[in-house]
């Protein structure tokens, strides 16, 4: 009797074991649909939801391991195989096309056909322990013309950065530090303006803002070095944010050339709501940095505004955006001054689930070696799934001293996995 007695009370343990594994499962699940669902509605919006998505995978992992638990209760324990467990150790991989064809009509010249496999990115995510998660983008890259935008000529035998297969974005950042601080190392999009962070084929037009492009690169500010994020502070009505990044003076357009000096970023962003359908942003960034090697001092500030409607309990289906940012640049090159400024304003207009307007207008008086341009963008997107995109849109471009030019676009966008249009 006595040899037989343990086992029996093990025996009538284990459905109580199964049964709380089980319900543990049911909970976890609930809270996760529950998170998923309040995720697509902040989306919506246009807000900032990184950290509820590292909620949603910790969740997932919990309910994993609770799901594998009550399948096999005895596994659970000192001597416990992790077999079943070692694909929760592969990284999320997602991949994303981005296809552009394009009429191009150059003043004075004859109409000319492009098709364009502007970008193809892989995406590898992982959440690499409790604290800290992994973002990497490998992307392949062809430069998309725009008729009336070559500005300049590249030298004989010189290649552009621009193109090619490279490595995007690859950053390590940590979660649930003390005081809610943000903390970000390795390569990845600065926090400059309301379009530097997004990736390419997420972006509210084909092409970036003249502004941008000029300053900021064909790409982007994207350099390698940390991120400081403080948490927010609301004050009055207003929530404010603090953004502090130290990297390498890389980028060509700002720095000239690739250089070993240190250059310095910091964002002042304020957030405030207006009512349950509406609310408005405006940010200030400034960037410093040094090239030593050309002897050239770079300073570059950023201005941002951002309206949103979107009617409660059907933002998912009707929004108006405003969006307007303007850029003053200034570089010292061995004691001569070149100062630069430009920017946009843009309006969306999402008319259903499927289907948004777009107009934006950019202006552009770039470091005083190029004329002034005017560019008028209107496009019109419709969304086939949440993995397919169309959109069809039309370039205006008019220099000062040039007679206007036309392009006509058309882009195809697809995503598959589970990072579908990665914009920040």
């Amino acid at each position: 009797m006595l040899g037989v007695a343990p086992t029996a009370g093990a025996q009538a343990q284990e459905p109580t074991r199964a049964d709380s594994l089980r319900a543990e499962v049911q909970q976890l699940t609930a809270r996760l649909d529950s998170l998923e669902r309040l995720v697509e509605q902040l989306a919506g919006t246009g807000a900032d939801t990184a950290d509820a998505q590292d909620e949603i995978e910790a969740l997932r992992t919990a309910a994993r391991r609770a799901a594998a638990e009550a399948e096999n209760p005895d596994s659970a324990g000192p001597q416990e195989s992790r077999t079943r467990s070692l694909s929760a150790l592969n990284p999320e991989i997602s991949v994303t096309g981005d296809v552009v064809g394009s009429m191009l009509a150059p003043a004075g010249e004859d109409t000319e056909f492009r098709a364009t496999p502007r970008e193809f990115e892989f995406s590898f995510q992982s959440a690499l322990d409790p604290y800290t998660r992994t973002k990497v983008f490998a992307t392949y890259e062809e430069e998309l013309e725009v008729a009336g935008l070559e500005l300049e000529e590249e030298e004989e035998g010189e290649e552009g950065h621009h193109g090619g297969f490279h490595i995007e974005e690859a950053y390590l950042y940590w979660v649930g530090l003390p005081g809610n601080v943000g903390l970000k190392a390795g390569k990845f999009r600065q926090e400059i303006g309301l379009y530097n962070r997004w990736h390419t084929h997420a972006l509210r037009e084909i092409d970036r803002p003249l502004a941008a492009v000029a300053f900021l690169g064909d790409d982007g500010l994207i350099q390698t070095g940390l991120s400081l994020t403080s948490p927010a502070l609301t004050i009055g009505p207003a929530t404010q944010t603090v953004i502090l990044e130290g990297t390498q003076a890389t980028n060509e357009a700002l720095f000239a050339h690739e250089g070993t000096d240190l250059s310095g970023l910091g964002r002042l962003q304020s957030f405030w709501d207006v009512g349950r359908a509406a609310y408005f942003q405006v940010g200030a960034t400034g960037v410093i940095g040094r090239n030593g090697t050309e002897d050239l001092d770079a300073r570059l500030l950023g201005l941002d505004f951002q309206f949103r409607w979107a009617p409660s309990g059907a933002n998912m289906y009707r929004s108006v955006e405003l969006k307007s940012e303007w850029y003053f640049a200034e570089q010292e090159v061995a004691g001569t001054r070149v100062t630069g400024h430009g920017g946009y304003g843009q309006v969306n207009a999402q008319l259903n689930r499927r289907w948004v307007l777009g107009t934006r207008v950019d202006y552009l008086d770039g470091y005083g070696a190029d004329p002034e341009i005017v560019q008028i963008v209107p496009s019109i997107s419709w969304w086939q799934s949440e993995w397919v995109r169309l959109r069809l849109q039309y370039n205006f471009v008019k220099p000062a001293t040039v007679d206007p030019s036309h392009t006509v676009l058309l882009q195809v966008v697809w995503a598959m996995g589970p990072h579908k249009h990665e914009s920040y």
